[in-house]
């Protein structure tokens, strides 16, 4: 890697270091480290969280996935698209409305309120295994996008993994949800910019019309996109993207505690919609423009043939970005990739903390004050930081990352959106009820995994079987007692 290129990432690195701890709130209390509880205002306050929002959830994992998902098998994945406008539907007019009905301090008061403790600390261990979990393939993976992008040896891997965790935990310790979601909404911008920058560089470089582009993929099948086989085996059809990937990011904005957090975040309600909305509107852009990305690198290599081009889909964009891209360039968008990583691992490393210490040490220990639990907090988010980031040195390839990271997502997720929506609802369920549907919507989802079907069908496999036993349970239970 060039110094210039090497100056603005370290640069970044310490740019956005040092914006994360100055916009540290001075509350000392578990729940404005946690949740903000409402201390953003107005339409900036709003924006920050919708933007943060995006970018927690569009880690360097999302950009590699989607670029070269489409690179490979052309634009099915982008079926995902009209997932979006109906996560928008379900949040925006059936779950914020309820579950922000009631001023609730951290995200899961509303599950220990209405199915009891024990469910709560279930749910919570389950938040806290998806998401650890994930963490270090989070850092992982593009630690080798990185790696790429600057020509460097596997003796780089432990350097860039320890430069993004450790200066990612570094702010989140200090600045708490504050500072998380001002870098967030920063490293949203850094992100988009990014991204547009690739796509036009692809754009005009490319000696073709727009017609010449558009008839060049439509006659390679790039661009069809609906597929409508029921074969569970094939990766890309309507039924698994619309499915598979739309009951996971429902489960992630409705049950995921770093969406919960931002929310709570928000100083109404209504804001909290309003940040939700600008969140879809910022995920419809991202996704757009990396599948454009994904079409233009087809086409650049089908033009211009390299020898050394790498076989792995996954390696492609950042051998693009490391070959073709002027002096300069290659840094700033090895900053955006750092950008979406960190985000994403910021926002992890805070809730998971507050998973810990809200819904286990304070629910499970001795009686503490809520000071207490803010330093408690503290102490835990540095833990959790440093063992995702020592973890991610360990971890291997998982195959294709866009099935390794629905692999992980949808075994947790299902069930705890299932737990959720039943929560929300206020059905009267046992204890023994909702934990035996959890426990089934784990096994149901290990079972997809073990079977020929895909991965995305993991999600939807384990959130319907942790609804439906619970009503069915209690069905029992009422006819038993009539």
């Amino acid at each position: 890697m060039r110094p210039v290129d090497i100056a603005i990432v370290v640069v970044y690195l310490a740019a956005v270091v040092a914006v994360g701890i100055a916009c540290r709130g001075r509350e000392r209390s578990v729940d404005a480290y946690f949740t903000g509880h409402g201390m953003f205002h107005g339409s900036l306050g709003t924006l920050l969280v919708g933007l943060s929002i995006a970018a927690t959830f569009f880690s360097g994992i999302s950009l590699v996935i989607y670029i070269s998902s489409v690179y490979s098998s052309g634009i099915q994945i982008g079926v995902g698209l009209l997932a979006l406008p109906i996560a928008w539907v379900v949040l925006r007019y059936w779950f914020l409305p309820r579950y922000l009905a009631d001023p609730w301090h951290q995200p899961y008061d509303i599950i220990e309120q209405r199915m009891g403790r024990t469910v709560r600390v279930v749910l919570s261990g389950m938040f806290i295994l998806l998401r650890i979990g994930w963490m270090g393939v989070l850092i992982y993976a593009p630690a080798l996008v990185i790696m790429g992008t600057a020509n460097l040896g596997n003796e780089w891997l432990w350097p860039i993994v320890l430069g993004i965790g450790l200066s990612s935990t570094a702010y989140t310790v200090i600045g708490g949800i504050r500072g998380v979601i001002l870098t967030d909404a920063i490293q949203f911008v850094v992100i988009a910019g990014g991204m547009l920058f690739i796509g036009l560089f692809l754009f005009f470089k490319l000696d073709l019309s727009t017609a010449e582009m558009v008839r060049e993929m439509s006659a390679e099948g790039r661009l069809e996109w609906l597929n409508f086989s029921f074969d569970p085996t094939v990766t890309f059809t309507f039924w698994t993207v619309i499915f598979g990937m739309g009951i996971s990011n429902i489960g992630s904005y409705l049950s995921d505690q770093m969406a919960l957090q931002r929310y709570l975040a928000a100083e109404s309600p209504a804001a909290a919609i309003r940040s939700f909305t600008i969140n879809i509107v910022g995920a419809i852009l991202i996704v757009t423009s990396l599948i454009v990305i994904g079409l233009l690198l087809w086409l650049w290599y089908r033009h211009h043939p390299d020898p050394d081009l790498p076989e792995k889909a996954d390696l492609v964009i950042s051998y693009f970005i490391s070959k073709e891209l002027p002096l300069g360039v290659s840094g700033l968008l090895i900053a955006a990739i750092m950008a979406a990583t960190m985000s994403s691992m910021t926002s992890g490393i805070n809730a998971l903390a507050g998973a810990v210490t809200n819904d286990w040490v304070a629910r499970l220990g001795k009686p503490r004050s809520r000071e207490s639990l803010f330093k408690i907090g503290r102490t835990v988010s540095l833990i959790l930081g440093i063992f995702s980031t020592i973890m991610a040195g360990f971890v291997d390839r998982l195959g294709s990352l866009l099935m390794g990271s629905q692999i992980v997502l949808g075994l947790f997720l299902g069930p705890m959106l299932a737990c959720m929506c039943l929560a929300v609802v206020g059905g009267k369920f046992r204890t023994v009820e909702t934990v035996s549907g959890l426990a089934a919507g784990l096994i149901a989802g290990g079972a997809v995994v073990l079977s020929p079907a895909v991965g995305l069908w993991v999600c939807p496999a384990g959130f319907l079987v942790s609804l439906l036993l619970p009503i069915g349970l209690r069905a029992l239970r009422s006819t038993s007692t009539h």
